[in-house]
């Protein structure tokens, strides 16, 4: 099955509206939203095995892949408390050396800054917080999968206390076969009392009684090992705290075999078009093309570029290096390195245990294709912010519509659309939008629609702005878009609807000062400088589209 990996922010920000865009079941495709330098990790330095203790009565496996687990992702509103970045690097000590584990999955979950857990039934945790109950939501609660250093980077808040507990984070730390559970691991996460009681003096987390429970007198922490179960912590309450703890376990992983590429399986990312083309998104298919799922995340970038090798995973297309976003035993999602070549190249994937099959495909200048959910084409409406992806959908975290209306400007996005003036190389992460060498035009319901701009936003996603054609009826329409004479696939639909259209006057963020009321045509036209644009979040704020 293709798979589209997300990474949603809170607010609607120009990056964050991209990643929202990215959720497909038809397309693979990630959107990196960092720009940032990772270096090198240092040597590790071995430590002890880390207790093993209760998971607690309030796990829930909620399976929630994200960084940020302060909000709960039906609504966007985050819990309050000190901000805490967890940084948690797993050692795997199964065998004669210690090394990072690299592709596991890591759930963090705690409760709030009283004492309050997600997704659970009545209950009360004591200091005066009285009965509670958080079920169907799911705040503080996450996972990540640790990168190729073992390390996973939590953002949360500093965790409160409750009955017969002490602060404490609870942690799983699972390894998978293909859906198969090769390993489990459950511990704890303490902190030093000194800034424990810091904390709690806080507002945030004020109680009508104190707290029952320290560290010393604590049922779980009193085990031997103890100090493996404690995060060394910098910071202060005025600009938070930042924790970092290494876990020592022993659990299976799967053992590499060599990768096979299925003939004919690979293609553009976004629309499954046979072939390739420079600076492209693509999916390459097989089997045992990698040990386990691997996402990429923002520790994985190196010198602000998308990494060659994820999970041990590389992949050349034409002997050159590709990015590479996603692996997975089945499917690899990769950004085409620049090319000049056209015809049939050869494409290999090469993982620990050594090179696959080599398949040819063919290079074409350009090879554009739409990013579509369900067949609807992935669009953002401007400058409401609201996605319109044809059911009406709820997207956690931002506004969604069914359909747009005519007349009404959007934005669409894609991949393999071609050169762009000034040039990115390839891999590198970006904050920008440079247009396309090649002019690109769209129909919608076969009628041409006014292309506004288009062109590159990030690492080999394009964004292509367009007034819908006044002249259609309701209903779905075929959206196709063309570049050097190349179209896209007609099965890319947009939904409209005349009920659903948007006033025709909006509000303009002003030089960061006023809103102004503009013509959204007018608008659209300058989207090129993102600093002027705006939107609404979920709760209906308006927010600078950064």
């Amino acid at each position: 099955m293709t798979r589209m990996i997300l990474n949603k922010q809170q607010t609607i920000s120009r990056r964050g509206v991209l990643s929202a865009l990215a959720g497909s079941a038809a397309a693979a495709y990630f959107v990196p939203a960092w720009n940032e330098t990772v270096e090198a990790a240092d040597s590790i330095t071995c430590v002890a095995a880390t207790p093993t203790v209760t998971e607690g009565p309030y796990w829930v496996d909620e399976k929630l892949f994200r960084s940020d687990i302060r909000t709960d992702p039906a609504t966007g509103v985050a819990r309050a408390g000190i901000p805490l970045t967890m940084i948690i690097n797993v050692q795997n000590l199964s065998t004669a050396s210690c090394v990072p584990l690299a592709g596991a999955y890591i759930d963090i979950w705690h409760c709030d800054a009283k004492g309050i857990y997600s997704d659970e039934p009545t209950y009360n945790p004591g200091g005066g917080t009285g009965s509670v109950n958080t079920s169907g939501q799911k705040f503080l609660r996450g996972y990540q999968i640790t990168d190729d250093s073992g390390q996973v980077k939590f953002t949360t808040i500093y965790p409160g206390w409750y009955n017969g507990r002490t602060i404490h984070i609870h942690l799983r730390v699972r390894t998978y076969s293909g859906s198969t559970v090769l390993g489990n691991f459950v511990s704890q996460i303490f902190f030093d009392e000194p800034n424990n009681n810091v904390v709690l003096a806080t507002s945030a987390y004020s109680r009508s009684s104190a707290r029952d429970t320290s560290n010393a007198s604590d049922m779980v922490y009193r085990v031997a090992n103890q100090e493996r179960m404690l995060a060394t912590t910098t910071g202060d309450v005025n600009t938070g705290y930042q924790s970092t703890i290494t876990i020592g376990v022993s659990l299976r992983v799967p053992e590499a075999t060599v990768p096979a590429i299925t003939s004919g399986r690979v293609s553009n990312a976004a629309n499954g078009a046979a072939g390739v083309s420079p600076g492209t998104w693509i999916s390459i298919y097989g089997s045992n093309l990698a040990t386990a799922e691997r996402i990429l995340s923002s520790s994985d970038l190196v010198d602000n570029a998308i990494p060659t090798s994820l999970g041990g995973v590389s992949a050349q297309v034409n002997g050159k290096a590709a990015f590479l976003s996603y692996v997975s035993p089945t499917q690899i999602n990769v950004l085409t390195p620049a090319d000049t070549s056209e015809g049939a190249v050869p494409v290999v994937v090469t993982n620990s245990a050594g090179s696959s099959n080599t398949v040819t495909a063919t290079m074409q200048a350009v090879l554009p294709g739409l990013f579509v959910a369900s067949t609807f084409v992935r669009a953002v409406r401007y400058p409401d912010g609201v996605i319109i992806n044809g059911t009406g959908a709820a997207e956690a975290g931002y506004r969604t519509a069914a359909a747009a209306g005519p007349g009404d400007a959007v934005a669409l996005f894609g991949t393999g659309f071609g050169p762009t003036t000034p040039s990115i190389s390839g891999g590198a992460v970006f904050t920008g939008a440079y247009p396309t060498n090649n002019a690109v035009t769209v129909t919608i319901g076969g009628v041409p629609a006014t292309v506004l701009w288009a062109g590159l936003v990030g690492p080999g996603l394009y964004q292509i702005n367009v007034t819908i054609p006044s002249s259609l009826t309701d209903g779905d329409h075929a959206v196709v878009a063309n570049v050097a004479g190349v179209a896209t696939a007609a099965d890319a639909r947009l939904k409209v609807a005349a009920s659903a259209r948007l006033s025709a006057l909006v509000r303009r963020w002003n030089g960061g000062k006023t809103l102004v009321n503009v013509d959204p045509v007018v608008w659209l036209s300058g989207l090129i400088r993102p600093a002027y644009e705006i939107a609404e979040n979920a709760t209906g704020t308006l927010v600078q589209l950064a």
